[in-house]
């Protein structure tokens, strides 16, 4: 009875153990294919500080991602994300398609960088960046076999703000509230979708996010305008009707 007990404590020490390495690992392989491949989809320079995932649950944390901006932009990043949580299923790590059933982003930070037309901003050329990525890069990885895809049937974004950076601004920034966004079930046929139209769908709705915000933004930067010159605030009173245009537009 004796060396059942042992053999059987034994192997809940192992267990745990292979549980604690195995979220070591499957964190690691994370964050090295974050830094790794987002880079190539998006043209920028992608870190993240860590990741700490459950091997047993699934659930974990993702702190400090950071994507920088595209060449030719000025400011020092176009997202910022602290933290946020996540829940996959573990085991789906081993298969053809990773299955994240939730990420939840609370409060980050974008900085909508833009020229005197609102067509070029940081946020559309990283979009452009990802749309010529999902077309020739990743059929030739699909056929060397090397891709993973995924599903996520939860991403919510809330409490997020944007910084409206400008030329005609010197140097100064506006405020804007984000609107809460939320995508579900991205990727939920059976052979899901790839990391590249993933990420596509994502900042397709961030970028229409950040423009809906902005255009619709007149009395929440009132007073934030009285701050810049008088020159400044003409040249950007025009570009922010510009795409308050936009939106009009699009709706």
């Amino acid at each position: 009875m004796k060396k059942l007990v042992t053999i059987f404590a034994v192997l809940v020490v192992v267990g745990v153990v292979l549980l604690f390495v195995s979220s070591r690992i499957i964190g690691s392989g994370i964050k090295a294919g974050v830094e790794t491949f987002g880079p190539e989809v998006t043209q920028t320079t992608i870190t993240l500080e860590s990741v700490e995932l459950s091997a047993f649950s699934g659930a974990g944390s993702i702190k400090g991602l950071v994507v920088g901006n595209p060449e030719g932009f000025n400011t020092p990043h176009a997202i910022k994300l602290d933290g946020f949580s996540m829940k996959l299923q573990p085991m789906s790590v081993l298969s053809d398609k990773i299955v994240i059933n939730e990420i939840i982003i609370d409060g980050p930070e974008f900085i909508y960088e833009s020229g005197l037309n609102i067509k070029n901003s940081n946020i559309s050329a990283i979009l452009a960046n990802i749309e010529a990525f999902t077309g020739e890069s990743e059929e030739e990885m699909e056929e060397a076999g090397s891709t993973k895809n995924v599903q996520i049937d939860l991403l919510r974004i809330t409490g997020g703000q944007v910084k409206v950076s400008n030329k005609l601004m010197a140097g100064q920034s506006l405020m804007v509230p984000l609107p809460n966004i939320e995508l579900k079930d991205i990727g939920a046929d059976d052979d899901g979708s790839t990391f590249g139209e993933t990420m596509k769908i994502v900042f397709q709705a961030i970028n229409q996010g950040i423009i809906s915000s902005v255009g619709k933004s007149g009395n929440a930067i009132g007073d934030q305008l009285k701050n810049i010159g008088e020159g400044s605030q003409k040249g950007l009173g025009g570009l922010l009707q510009g795409i308050k245009d936009k939106v009009d537009r699009d709706n």
